[in-house]
């Protein structure tokens, strides 16, 4: 029996199927995409506009914040009398102005991210290069204390400081926080991933463990190290009940600290709250947008891998 030959007709429906597979593909595709695009597009909406908000309140006088928050509309954003007097406000406080505030948390929280840089990655080397009795154990150990609430610890951390004396300090502000156990975890997940024959190369050639991590592993782990410090730098930048613990006095007094005093008891300066709010939020955003790249990469090698 001799088979069926495909005539030209038959080939002609059977590219116009494909081509209507096709079609529909490239449709459901199209739709796929823009399904995202649009959830995307609400998500970030809904981070935005809170913010903008506050940006746009800061320029108001403080009787027309709330005068236009109901119904929504274009005046619940654009102030209708355009006015800086909450920021003139703000750097010329009694005691000191909010500049000082900025100061003392740019400080604290520079600090914290150096320091803990320094004590961190070769802890996190460590863990993730040397044998020693009880690694496993230890750093098991040490990651468990993630889980403790830092309400836990206040007070036996506050006893501690002030039997050093660091009540009212920078010290109290930057000691306790050097070390962190999410980022010798971070460190060393991306640590493990650099190829052992880079390390063994330097020490073929006279390198010390300590030459090899500074020459070898360093230069290769600097989107951890950069995903590392934009959260500690982010973390003590917005450190509120520690620092009003440690360090009360206006001297010392951090950024987060000065936003929270002006609610009282007799009124909230609302007008203050947001212009101070807006400022403290800009070198998060600006430390964020110029490092992203590095921070994307260094969570996603280091947090998903080993």
């Amino acid at each position: 029996m001799v088979g069926h030959r495909p005539t030209i007709a038959d080939q002609k429906d059977l590219g116009d199927t494909r081509a209507r597979q096709l079609r529909r593909r490239s449709v459901e595709r199209v739709a796929g995409q823009g399904f995202v695009y649009l959830a995307l597009c609400g998500l970030a909406a809904g981070f935005l506009v809170p913010y903008l908000w506050m940006a746009f309140s800061s320029l108001k006088p403080q009787v027309e914040i709330f005068q236009y928050v109901y119904p929504v509309s274009w005046k619940t954003f654009i102030p209708q009398h355009f006015t800086l007097e909450a920021y003139r406000e703000l750097f010329h406080l009694v005691p000191f102005p909010l500049s000082r505030y900025l100061l003392n948390s740019l400080f604290v929280a520079v600090s914290v991210t150096i320091l803990s840089l320094i004590v961190n990655a070769p802890a996190a080397y460590a863990f993730a290069r040397l044998e020693f009795p009880g690694r496993t154990v230890l750093f098991v150990v040490f990651l468990s204390t993630m889980i403790v609430p830092f309400e836990v610890l206040a007070i036996p951390l506050y006893l501690q400081v002030r039997s050093l004396g660091w009540v009212n300090t920078y010290q109290a502000l930057i000691i306790p926080w050097v070390a962190n156990p999410l980022g010798i975890f971070l460190l060393r997940q991306f640590f493990q991933d650099i190829p052992k024959e880079l390390e063994e190369a330097a020490r073929i050639d006279g390198s010390s463990y300590f030459g090899a991590f500074r020459h070898v592993v360093l230069p290769n782990s600097i989107p951890a190290l950069v995903a590392f410090a934009l959260i500690r730098f982010q973390a003590s930048w917005d450190a509120f009940l520690w620092p009003l613990i440690a360090a009360p006095s206006a001297e010392k007094r951090v950024i987060q600290v000065a936003i929270a005093s002006f609610v009282t008891e007799v009124q909230t300066r609302w007008d203050l709250t947001f212009a101070a709010s807006t400022l403290a939020t800009l070198p998060i955003v600006i430390t964020f947008l110029i490092l992203q790249r590095f921070y994307v990469q260094g969570v996603v090698m280091s947090g998903l891998k080993g």
